[in-house]
This record gives structure tokens, sequence and C-alpha cells, in this order.
């Protein structure tokens, strides 16, 4: 109980300080990525949790609930920039008519300033110099204050919101014992089992949200150096899988870890992932990935460094507004593309050992029951993972996936 008292006492002064920030800073000087993100989830999810695409065939349906959200992304966005700019242009004109209502004051001041400089009273100068003439923002400077506020709000609530719901997925598919003791009432309350629904949903969603904006700030140049980076990262950590699972002297290192100062723990993780059904998982096998990890960390390093190395002599070589708003839209598509394959892959593999027992906790994100009692599958992340068009493919159901668990 003291606990709920304190976790709901640091949300609400938390959302207290962005209301008061918002309104000291306006909407014009806010960011409003989390309004336009969280109405883009709220419309797509909203949509295709009443609409039946089980008829359609699987790119079409695809095609319509990421297109679906995509759309409302980029109306969402240039709503909020066309708000931006009236808001701006309504105060520009209310300050402009102040200044002129001002005009004989401030003329007045500036003769007296004068004055005061040919009598030598440097303490009327100084006095008339800080002189301030306040500008009457007018009805859009109002406006500006309470949109700034609310929008600071949920922001704070976006972010707060998407932490908690990542920390209660993660911690459930853990399946581990002290997660059903300790936060079992919170999983079996009304609130999760309707928010639960639509938590995959936000997440994916999200991923396209993230990539289309940063793929128009950076630019098609740096969308292809980050694949690069990508690239760079996902090799290190190849390489390292491979050296500590083939070469000898790796493996008698982890060998040696398992029979020194890692043996207990490496034991009790062993005996957790055969519980999992992953029954050729041995203690020698934990200690080679955690070689694996400890390598990957290094090389991952190395190639952050020297990717933010060149990411910023890139950055700087956009010059020009017609030039970046171009470089933007191809660097945008060539993201969401990215992020689309990605998540095309990943929901494929996932599918394909999803009849696993260790799958039934990932399986309650990804359905859900209607009101009729029906058994639906997730509105916009079914589409990477039930209704995966890459699902159908020989390749994917050739994954040896399905081997690492038996």
């Amino acid at each position: 109980m003291v606990v709920k008292i304190v976790a709901i006492s640091a949300v609400a002064l938390i959302l207290l300080i962005a209301l008061i920030v918002g309104l000291v800073k306006g909407f014009t000087k806010t960011k409003t990525w989390a309004t336009e993100y969280l109405f883009a989830v709220i419309l797509s999810v909203l949509i295709y949790s009443l609409a039946d695409l089980s008829g359609m065939k699987a790119w079409l349906a695809f095609a319509l609930k990421i297109g679906t959200a995509v759309v409302f992304i980029l109306v969402f966005a240039l709503l909020s920039s066309r708000g931006k700019a009236l808001i701006e242009n309504c105060i520009a004109n209310a300050r402009k008519r102040s200044y002129y209502e001002q005009y004989g004051e401030r003329e007045e001041n500036v003769l007296q300033i004068l004055d005061a400089i040919e009598l030598g009273d440097e303490k009327a100068y100084k006095r008339l110099t800080r002189r301030q003439f306040p500008e009457n923002r007018g009805g859009a400077g109002v406006a500006d204050r309470i949109c700034g506020g609310i929008t600071l709000m949920i922001k704070a609530a976006v972010i707060l919101g998407l932490i908690a719901a990542a920390a209660f997925v993660v911690l459930d598919l853990t399946q581990l014992p002290f997660v059903t003791e300790k936060l079992g009432g919170i999983y079996g309350s009304g609130a999760w089992k309707f928010f639960s629904k639509f938590v995959i949903d936000a997440f994916v969603i999200g991923i396209l949200f993230f990539a289309i904006r940063a793929g128009f700030r950076s630019g098609i140049i740096s969308v292809l150096w980050v694949i690069v980076v990508l690239g760079m990262i996902g090799g290190s950590v190849y390489l390292s899988y491979w050296l500590s699972f083939n070469n000898a002297s790796f493996i008698a290192t982890a060998q040696s870890l398992a029979n020194g100062a890692l043996g207990g723990i490496s034991g009790s993780i062993a005996e957790l992932f055969n519980n999992l059904g992953m029954s050729n998982v041995t203690d020698v096998t934990v200690c080679q990935l955690v070689l694996t990890a400890a390598l990957s960390l290094v090389l991952i390093i190395v190639s952050v460094v020297i990717g933010a190395i060149v990411g910023s002599i890139i950055g700087r070589a956009r010059d020009g507004a017609a030039f970046s708003v171009i470089d933007g839209v191809f660097g945008a598509v060539v993201a969401f593309a990215v992020a689309c394959g990605l998540l095309l892959l990943l929901g494929a593999v996932f599918y394909s050992i999803s009849d696993l027992d260790m799958m039934s906790a990932f399986n309650d994100y990804m359905y859900y029951t209607a009101s009729d009692g029906t058994v639906k599958p997730a509105a916009i992340a079914s589409a990477f993972y039930t209704n995966n068009p890459l699902n159908s493919l020989e390749f994917i159901r050739n994954l040896p996936v399905r081997g690492w668990f038996d």
C-alpha cells in the first residue's frame, strides 16, 4: 500500500512539474512528438481492433495496417507543425500591434535616455535603459501557454507509461516465481488486462514512428551510415559468438570459468534454461555466452565510437534548406523500410516457434479476447507476427531456430 502511494505521488509530482514547465515554455517551444505518437497509436489500434481483415491476403493486410499507422504519424506531425506556425504568427501580430500601441511611450523613453546622457545622470540612464515594455501576446499567447502545459503533461505521461509497460512486459515474459508473487495483483487487475491488449501495438508503432522521425532529421546519408554501423555491431556480435563457440582458446577459457569463478552462477542459469525447455544448455554454454557478451561489448563500443565520429562529419555536410528537406524525406523512407524489414524478420522468426510452451506468455500479448468472446490478434503488431507475409516463405520455415529449444 505504501509503495502504491509513493508511486502515485511521484507520478503526480512529475505531471505537475511538466504542467508548470509547459505553461512557462508554451506550445511553440515544446517538442510535441509524444502527443503525435499517442494519437497515432490510439487511432491506428482503434481502427484495426474493430476491422476484420482475416479474409484478406497477408501482403494487403500488412500494407493497410502499416500504411494507416504511417499516415496518422505524418498527419499529426503536419498538424503539430502547422499549429505551431499559426500560433507563432498570431503572437507575432499581437506583439507588433502592442509595439505600435506603446510607440509614444517608447519614443519618450528614448528622449529621456538622451537627456540623461547629456546631463551625465548615470542612475537615470541605467533605470531608463532597463525599462521593460510588456508585449501583449493576445489570445494566442494564452492558448500557447495552455497547449504547452497539456503537451508536456502528455509527454511525461507517455514516457512514464512506455517505461512502465516495457518493464512489466519483460518481467512477465521471464515467468519467474517472484514476479507472480510480488506483481500478481497488478497482472490480474482490470487496468492491466485492458492496456496489455495494446502494449505490443504501441511498441511496434513507436519503432516505426521514431524510425521515420530519425530518418527525416538525419537524412539518407546518415541513415545509410547507421545501417553500416548496425552491420558492424551485428558483425561484432556474430564474431564474438563464433569465437566463443568455435575457437579452442575461448572454449578452454569458458571451461575454466565454469569450473572456477562462475561455477555456481553458470550452473544455476543453465538449470533455469533447462526448465524453459532448452535442455542442451550447460554451465559451459552459459560461460561461453558470458564471453560472447564481454567481447561483443568491447567491439560494439569501438563500432559506436567510429559511427559517432563519421556521423558528426556527415551531419555537418547537410547545407541548404531544400537539400535538407529532400535528404530528410529519402532518409525517412529508408529508415522506415529498414525498421519494417527488421520487424518482419524478427516477427517471422518468433512466429515459427510460437507453438512452443516457452512462447505462451508472449502469445498472451499478441492475442486478446474481444467483448464478444472471440480471440483476436493484436491490431497492428499482428502484421509482423500472425499475419506476417514472410511466414509462408520456405526459408523461414526451414530456419534452425526450433532446434535450439529441443
